[in-house]
């Protein structure tokens, strides 16, 4: 990936933290890139949402939180929740959804970059990574899979969320690319996105030593819940 676009992409999110949670709240029309009809995001939203809301256990990392959105589903299903962002306005978005529950104890929150920070070996029971993958290269997939074997306990979790790849998205996107964003005040910015088919996914997975054990394909969302299975070496 470009490093312009990498950067500019860092900026377009920090930026978009505060309209972050429109799209979730059904403000579809200020959410201008949206291309699908915007009834099927409710849809696709209201099914990955049952989804996360029967995932979690123990220590749970969400990497590339966000506003964390989707802690108000798992929260209480976890004892230790770690919450890794690297925009400071997205993990201030978080932080008000902690306060929101009153699980401060409960949450510890990291500004980072995934690939940079470090992090202990078998520490997390599950990971939840929402709308992160698209934005990375096949390279940068790689990297951020080996590191997340290396965090993740044995028979760990992995709750997948992210963009679907279909017909409908066919007729307005590419499948990978540059795309343009426009925030609501009319700034724009260029981020690199792509789109997963349920092929690319059972095929990611497999090669990473995941084990699909429910998966949700919508128009708009594609939603899997994976386990680690680690392959110990002779």
């Amino acid at each position: 990936m470009d490093d312009k676009i990498h950067k500019e992409m860092m900026c377009y999110y920090h930026e978009r933290a505060e309209e972050y949670d429109e799209l979730y709240k059904g403000i579809i029309g200020r959410t201008r890139h949206v291309t699908i009809n915007p009834q099927v995001y409710r849809q696709d939203i209201a099914k990955t949402s049952e989804m996360v809301a029967r995932f979690g256990t123990g220590s749970l990392i969400d990497i590339g939180c966000g506003s964390g959105f989707w802690f108000l589903y798992y929260a209480r299903n976890c004892s230790r929740i770690t919450m890794l962002d690297q925009s400071k306005k997205m993990l201030q978005e978080s932080s008000k959804k902690v306060e929101q529950l009153g699980l401060e104890e409960s949450v510890n929150f990291i500004q980072g970059d995934f690939f940079r920070i470090p992090l202990g070996l078998s520490i997390f029971d599950c990971a939840l990574i929402g709308f992160l993958l698209s934005h990375f290269t096949v390279k940068q997939e790689e990297t951020f899979f080996l590191k997340l074997q290396r965090i993740l306990k044995p028979n760990g979790k992995l709750l997948f969320i992210d963009s679907a790849w279909n017909k409908e998205r066919q007729k307005h996107r590419k499948k990978e690319g540059v795309q343009e964003r426009v925030l609501n005040d009319g700034r724009v910015f260029q981020i690199y996105k792509r789109y997963f088919d349920r092929l690319d996914v059972e095929k990611m997975f497999q090669r990473y030593n995941f084990e699909i054990k429910s998966l949700y394909i919508g128009k708009a969302m594609i939603s899997i819940i994976a386990e680690y299975f680690h392959q110990k070496i002779a």
